[in-house]
């Protein structure tokens, strides 16, 4: 078959198997029902109404945590050339779905690199697409890293071709990889690519150092570090603008512990256990999902009939059933494929050291950090000594280099297999006797395990018939998992067999090992992607109405727009700060972000939270005296959310306002000092700033003057100030050292932090223009970098494929 046909089959296996997956968006007029993807629209409701409303980008953005950088949750960068690349190669398939196809062909191309057949570069690319890692991450919302995750391969792919075959090909296929990766800026998953390039590396190193070729691979590598740097400059101010404000984030040093980076049980909170990495064969052997959906013959349907429950109480119940019981607060299996452990042992005895070696370290060394404090004697040593990992949290991420490392070395394992299949007969058959005895071998266990986890605390007050129940399922998923395993693995060895002595075609093996693991990756992905009629039902379909997902005006907002004409902001007492809906009517005090600026975490930990305690219990004692909420009111909240009614809303007349001036500075030692002063000071009238920091001239001033906004928007606020002395302006929003520019009557003054986290200005007797302006450098200039790094990379790719093409024709 000519090569190009094959290349058009699988394309359309692909286009298919995405179709397929995502139905509703393609037949239905549906989106993916994405939580994430909600709160962000929400939290860029203010940016994108500016952009819309200006024609230009908003830098800062009100709408969150009183306050915080624009680019950390949607600025537009001019790296359209890029941004148009990303759309053709996704063949212009809907966002978010494109990039399940993407990761398709991403594979693929990355086998075909390797100089694998195309057939068998398919069956890899399916291997890892469908592994239910980006299917996880599709439905809950995570397109960045999911869109990551689906270049990676591709970049490895081009440092792979560039070293070993096509320099000029594999420099212009890694440096748009990696341009298109960095575009969706989620550097954990290119922080992991980086992983798997040292490990290849150093494989390579050593490989050419012995076939004293090691000038020709630093050269190549050279040629690599170009392409690199180009992909860069394509993210450059994007880049410049995250690690500057990662040092002022959670990410970065805390001030008050004088340590850096996340907290560590927040980075590990999501952390695999013993068993956990056995997922990537046997995807149920904790129970599969947190929520997880039983069918009425089950073991607990049974006992729901039995024991007199209503046909809606049962089908309710069965819906999302907590069938996992292992230790993680929630999760779903990262399933790699059940044959893949048949294959993954014949790898190890048939791959050269070469080919096989870098892989088997990745694997191991991702399933050992994917344990986090499961395994703290190792992890802790990562995370406080490699540079840049203490950065990111869910460490169980971290496997998605298992699920490459495990489809690459399966679909090498066939290739060399297929490359002469007699020769191997032997290993075949070892391969397969050790894989049916780690299947017995789990069987043999699941009659001495508990079944039991974490999760069955829920369950104290249900009856023991509900737990008995539950934990037969558990049981029962385990084993069926194990018999489809064995089935499979069988299946695929008798069909091995069937080449050595019944001259069975390679290709019929090829087709029957696709269909294997495409029918094994779908039916686990079938309990992850719930697209059929009774889920409508139940209000649990991963697809939603796109009318449905229209955002309305409750009767608390509309209250609440009507009345706040100075623009102060509002506290929602409902989970503060994991939501982000009230962001896209007000200013707010909370928001859903995953990387607060650490002062003001520090506010949300030591004293917004001590504040909510005392205005909760006024509240209900009908007590709508604020005065005392020292904080609370230095953040200019005006109005207090508890529902959406209108009787939910109740108005605060003691917020501080916008600006106001204030009598005493009162000097601190230390960030901690300054922090615990804040529950003692009046911040009316009083302010305390870090003397180790600042210098104000004066400590005691005039508060006699009228200050007001007169114009405001995202990135510049003038206010109009009168006052007949010396005085000192305390402004109710965020300092942030990077960009926030103040003029005063058009002269260029400093700002000073004052109440840990606002921003303060001293002014001279007089009526006074004070306009402050966020410039960032990083946007000013690294947009500028980001525009000319994609002009250079367009001119480059075209003509280093007009070459290519122009070579090949001869």
């Amino acid at each position: 078959m000519n090569i190009i046909v094959k290349h058009i089959i699988s394309l359309i296996v692909f286009i298919s198997l995405t179709i397929y997956l995502f139905s509703p968006v393609f037949f239905e007029n549906k989106e993916i029902k994405q939580h994430d993807i909600e709160q962000w629209k929400y939290s860029a409701n203010e940016t994108m109404e500016f952009r819309k409303n200006n024609n230009e980008e908003a830098l800062w953005s009100n709408s969150m945590f009183s306050g915080m950088p624009a680019y950390l949750i949607d600025v537009k960068w001019s790296n359209y050339i890029v941004s148009y690349i990303h759309k053709i190669y996704s063949v212009f398939f809907p966002h978010p779905v494109s990039n399940i196809l993407i990761s398709f062909i991403s594979f693929y191309i990355m086998l075909l690199c390797f100089r694998i057949k195309p057939e068998i570069a398919l069956f890899g690319s399916i291997a890892f697409t469908l592994s239910s890692y980006l299917i996880i991450g599709v439905a809950a919302g995570h397109n960045a890293r999911v869109g990551t995750v689906a270049l990676l391969p591709l970049i490895i792919g081009g440092v792979h071709l560039c070293i070993t075959k096509n320099k000029n090909l594999g420099f212009i296929i890694t440096a748009v990889a990696l341009a298109l990766q960095l575009r969706l800026n989620h550097l954990q998953i290119t922080y992991y690519t980086l992983f798997i390039l040292i490990f290849y590396g150093s494989s390579g190193l050593i490989y050419h150092y012995y076939k004293n070729e090691v000038k020709f691979y630093l050269n190549r590598v050279m040629v690599l570090i170009v392409a690199a740097m180009l992909a860069v400059g394509t993210f450059y101010g994007e880049i410049w603008s995250i690690l500057e404000y990662s040092n002022e984030s959670i990410r970065g040093k805390s001030e008050i512990t004088n340590t850096s980076g996340l907290d560590k049980d927040y980075a590990f909170q999501y952390s695999n256990g013993l068993f956990e990495p056995l997922t990537l064969f046997i995807p149920n052997i904790l129970g599969g999902s947190s929520r997880q959906t039983l069918e009425r013959d089950s073991n607990l349907g049974k006992a729901l009939r039995k024991n007199n429950m209503s046909t809606i109480q049962i089908n309710n119940q069965l819906r999302n059933v907590p069938t996992y019981w292992g230790d993680q607060p929630l999760t779903a299996p990262y399933f790699a494929g059940s044959i893949s452990l048949f294959l993954l042992i014949l790898g190890i005895m048939i791959l050269k050291k070469s080919e096989k070696n870098w892989i088997i370290a990745l694997l191991l060394i991702s399933v050992l950090l994917s344990m986090g404090n499961n395994l703290s004697f190792i992890n802790n040593i990562f995370f406080d000594y490699l540079p840049g990992y203490n950065k990111f949290r869910s460490v169980t991420f971290i496997i998605v280099i298992s699920l490459f490392s495990i489809s690459l070395f399966s679909a090498l394992t066939i290739n060399k297999l297929l490359s002469d299949t007699k020769k191997y007969k032997d290993y075949a058959f070892k391969a397969f006797l050790y894989s049916i005895s780690f299947y017995i071998i789990i069987f043999c266990l699941s009659f001495v395990l508990n079944f039991s986890g974490a999760v069955d605390s829920n369950f104290q007050n249900f009856p023991n018939w509900f737990t008995d129940a539950l934990i037969q399922d558990r049981k029962s998923l385990l084993i069926s998992d194990l018999g489809l395993a064995s089935l499979f693995t069988i299946i695929l060895y008798i069909a091995y067999l069937g080449m050595i002595y019944k001259n069975l075609n390679k290709n019929i093996f090829v087709v029957l090992i696709i269909l294997i693991i495409s029918i094994d990756h779908l039916r686990v992905n079938s309990t992850l992607i719930k697209k059929d009629k009774s889920c409508e039902m139940y209000g649990d379909c991963t697809f939603i109405n796109k009318k449905a997902k229209k955002i309305s005006l409750s009767e608390s907002d509309q209250f609440i727009l009507e009345n706040n004409s100075d623009r102060k902001r509002v506290y929602n007492l409902q989970n503060t700060f994991n939501e982000a809906n009230t962001s896209y009517f007000h200013s707010s005090i909370g928001g859903y972000h995953g990387a607060k600026i650490r002062r003001y975490q520090d506010l949300i930990e030591r004293n917004i939270t001590k504040e909510r305690q005392v205005l909760v219990e006024k509240l209900q004692n009908n007590n709508i005296d604020f005065s005392d909420l020292q904080v609370i009111n230095m953040l200019n909240v005006g109005y207090l959310k508890f529902g959406e009614n209108r009787n939910n809303v109740v108005e605060n007349k003691y917020s501080n306002g916008n600006a106001w001036y204030i009598k005493n500075l009162i000097p601190s030692n230390s960030a901690k000092e300054e922090i615990e002063m804040l529950n003692s000071i009046k911040t009316k009238s009083e302010a305390v700033y870090d003397n180790s920091i600042f210098n104000p001239n004066n400590i005691e001033y005039s508060t006699q003057g009228k200050i007001q906004v007169v114009e405001y928007n995202p990135n510049k606020i003038i206010y109009k100030s009168e006052n007949q002395k010396k005085s000192f302006i305390v402004f109710s929003e965020i300092y942030y050292p990077h960009g926030w520019r103040v003029f005063i009557d058009g002269k260029e003054t400093k700002l000073i932090r004052v109440n840990y986290i606002l921003r303060g200005l001293e002014v001279n007797p007089g009526d006074h223009t004070i306009e402050m302006r966020f410039e960032p450098l990083s946007y000013k200039i690294g947009d500028k970098v980001i525009l000319a790094s994609n002009y250079i990379l367009l001119i480059l790719l075209i003509i280093i494929i007009f070459f290519e093409v122009k070579k090949n024709r001869k």
